[in-house]
Order: structure tokens, then sequence, then C-alpha cells
């Protein structure tokens, strides 16, 4: 069994969901990270900016995903992006959240 696949089937077995989810959630990040970098700013200032925490923000940009609309668009204004972006993102990345229950419930209503 090649390292991949055996590395694969720890994850499948013990919680498929959480595992598709963690890995939408760390594409959501890194997409995150990268639209804060092109904007050269910091994670402090990106953080400030949203109101959140440097470790917050962090966490975000590992894979957490926000659990609201206003801590998205908390996200968002860390960022300087409007609101129909990061709604744009959330549909993009959808499967970080679970099954479309985990999605902030002005984007699932509108786009569920």
């Amino acid at each position: 069994m090649s390292s991949n696949s055996l590395l694969a089937s720890l994850f499948f077995r013990e919680d498929p969901e959480c595992f598709r989810r963690g890995f939408w959630g760390v594409l959501f990040g890194e997409e995150l990270q990268l639209q804060r970098q092109k904007r050269g700013l910091s994670i402090e200032n990106a953080a400030e900016r949203a109101g959140n925490s440097v470790e917050e923000w962090q966490a975000i940009e590992a894979g957490q995903v926000p659990e609201s609309w206003e801590q998205l668009c908390a996200v968002g204004e860390g960022l300087g992006e409007k609101k129909i972006v990061m709604a744009s993102l959330v549909i993009l990345y959808a499967g970080a959240w679970e099954d479309g229950h985990g999605l902030p419930d002005q984007v699932r209503h509108r786009y569920s």
C-alpha cells in the first residue's frame, strides 16, 4: 500500500465527513491568506480591522471557517472586501460547511 493510500485510508476510516470539511476549510483559509497578502496586510492588521484577535485570524487562515454571516462579514472587513465577494467565497468553498447546515444563514437561504 502506498503512503498516499495509507494516509487517505486513515482519514476516511475515522470520519470522512470531517476530513472533507477540513480539506475545504483549509482551502478557504488559504484563499483568505492569499487575498490578505495581495493587499499587503499583516495578520495583525487584518485581525484588528476585523475586530478579531490574531489567534482567531490565524485559526481562520488555518481552516476554521466563520460560523455566522456576521463573522464572515467581519473577515471581509479585515480584508477590505465586499460582502458579495465573501458570499461568493463561501459558495466556492461550501464543502467546508457541513452539508450547507453550517453556512451562514443569509448565504444558505440565497444559494442552497
